[in-house]
């Protein structure tokens, strides 16, 4: 079983020089592989990432800072409810109608 290597086979240049160019060559390729994925795609990576972290903080901080404000809506229409309570025998059915 041959080995596995990035590259060419050696077979397909005999020339020495030629099998360095493919080296120089296949090299060169694997480095600016290795470039776009430092240069270009981690980064994207990283701002995607921390958009989206960034985004969960504030939805929890939104939610957070809403607690007070409930909370005294709650209150204000508690003690509105309570002060426009009926009274028992304000409301009286009609005993007329057939």
């Amino acid at each position: 079983m041959e080995q596995l290597r990035l590259g060419f086979p050696p077979r397909d240049a005999a020339n020495p020089v030629g099998r360095l160019l493919f080296g120089l060559v296949t090299v060169l390729i694997g480095l600016a592989a290795a470039a776009l994925v430092i240069f270009v795609v981690l980064p994207l990576l990283g701002i995607i990432v921390s958009a989206a972290v960034g985004g969960m903080i504030l939805a929890i901080a939104g939610v957070i800072l809403m607690i007070p404000f409930m909370l005294v809506a709650a209150t204000v229409l508690a003690f509105m409810a309570k002060n426009n309570v009926r009274r028992a025998g304000v409301l009286r059915t009609r005993t007329d109608l057939r």
